[in-house]
């Protein structure tokens, strides 16, 4: 982890920046607890650097709906499986990557982003799945899915500012 902090402006002098460089990778099994605990723990270290929180709240929300993928479908016939998960913050914004071993993404491709209008259908006929695909798009740039010698990796950016 590296910071690298500039003392505030003085009179009339421009205003600057504090940067921040600093990344991780981790490698668990792919299941719902280890998610979880990795989750709280990227957030946390994260918030402690300062990041604006609506940045976190959207990392965690993509990250959560993309390891979640991967543990219920990318590992649903295998049982078991490991997630890479790396995530990098530089340039001002967070860079992230998901490698796994599971099933590849049906076609090859990622799922479209399935948007309904609840006001037009009853709760019951709103069909079922790919909801999470339309948040992640929605939330990230950049995302990308490469399948390559039986991985899956998934790779994408949230900005930090506005």
């Amino acid at each position: 982890m590296s910071f690298q902090a500039v003392p505030p402006p003085g009179n009339g002098d421009p205003p600057r920046t504090v940067s921040i460089s600093w990344s991780c990778a981790r490698k668990f099994e792919a299941r719902p607890n280890l998610v979880t605990i990795e989750l709280v723990g990227l957030n946390q270290t994260l918030a402690q650097l300062g990041l604006p929180i609506d940045r976190l709240f959207m990392l965690e929300l993509v990250l959560a709906e993309v390891l979640n993928n991967v543990v219920e479908h990318a590992y649903e016939d295998l049982g078991q499986g490991v997630v890479e998960l790396s995530v990098e913050v530089r340039d001002n914004c967070i860079l992230c990557s998901v490698t796994d071993q599971g099933a590849p993404m049906p076609g090859g491709i990622l799922p479209p982003a399935r948007r309904h209008n609840p006001n037009e259908l009853a709760t019951d006929d709103l069909p079922e799945g790919s909801f999470g695909w339309a948040l992640i798009r929605d939330m990230t740039k950049d995302l990308k899915y490469l399948r390559d010698d039986g991985s899956n990796r998934l790779s994408f950016r949230i900005d930090l500012r506005g």
